[in-house]
C-alpha cells in the first residue's frame, strides 16, 4: 500500500511538473512574439528614424534649415565734381540680418572741396524665400571728413551721426544669390576743427542715395 501511494505521489508530481512546463513554454513564446512586434525607440533596424540630423531630408523628428544667407553689395557714382561709392557686407539668418556699410564720397561744392568717409551699422529682415525683399535701417557709427575752403583753410571732424534706410531685392539660383537695391543716408559732422584761430565752422551736413548691386550665398 505504501508502493501504490509513492507511485501515485510521483505520477501527479510528473504531470504537474509537465503542465507547469508547457505554460512556462508558452509564456516565453508570448513575451517573445510581443517584443518582436515592437518597434523600440531606438532600434538599430530603422536608424534613419531614430537619429536627430542637422541635415535637410535627413530625420523627421529634427530638421534644422537654418537659411543662412552671406551677401556683399557695392554702388557707384561719378560725375565731373563727384564721386561716391559704397560697399555692404551683411549676415542673414532666418530673415533677421546685421551688416557694416562703408560709404565715401569726394567732391566740391562752392569752391569746397570735400573727402568724407562713413561707416554704418545695417539692421534688416527679408521677407520671402526664392524671391526676396529686404527692408532695413542704418546708423552711422564712425566717420572722418576733411574740407578744404577756397581760402585753402582746412577743416577735420570725426564727430558724425547719421541715419538712413535700405531696400534690396532678391533673387535666388541655387546657392547664389542675384541682389539689387537702393541706399539712402543722411548725416552731419559736428564741431569741425581748424589750425586757423580765426576760421570757424559749425557743422556740415550732407544727404546721398545710390543704387546697388551685388550678390549672395545661401546655405
Amino acid at each position: 500500500m505504501s508502493y501504490l501511494k509513492i507511485g501515485i505521489i510521483l505520477l501527479t508530481l510528473l504531470i504537474l511538473s509537465d503542465s507547469f512546463s508547457s505554460v512556462l513554454a508558452i509564456s516565453i513564446y508570448d513575451y517573445k512574439r510581443k517584443s518582436s512586434s515592437t518597434v523600440r525607440p531606438f532600434s538599430t533596424d530603422t536608424p534613419e528614424k531614430n537619429r536627430l540630423s542637422i541635415i535637410p531630408g535627413g530625420s523627421p523628428y529634427l530638421k534644422l534649415d537654418p537659411n543662412m544667407k552671406f551677401r556683399y553689395l557695392s554702388g557707384t557714382y561719378t560725375s565731373d565734381l563727384l564721386e561716391a561709392a559704397s560697399s555692404t557686407y551683411s549676415i542673414i539668418w532666418e530673415g533677421f540680418g546685421i551688416g557694416q556699410s562703408v560709404f565715401k564720397k569726394k567732391g566740391i561744392i562752392s569752391g569746397v572741396t570735400y573727402d568724407i568717409e562713413n561707416k554704418s551699422i545695417d539692421l534688416s529682415y527679408t521677407f520671402g524665400h526664392d524671391y526676396t525683399l529686404t527692408l532695413g535701417g542704418k546708423s552711422v557709427s564712425s566717420g572722418t571728413l576733411t574740407l578744404i575752403t577756397s581760402d585753402s583753410e582746412i577743416y577735420k571732424s570725426s564727430d558724425v551721426f547719421g541715419i538712413g534706410y535700405l531696400g534690396i531685392l532678391g533673387a535666388e539660383i541655387g546657392i547664389i544669390e542675384i541682389l539689387l537695391g537702393y541706399q539712402y543716408i543722411r548725416y552731419a559732422f559736428m564741431e569741425l576743427e581748424t589750425d586757423s584761430n580765426s576760421a570757424f565752422r559749425e557743422s556740415f551736413k550732407d544727404t546721398e542715395g545710390l543704387y546697388v548691386t551685388g550678390f549672395g550665398l545661401v546655405f
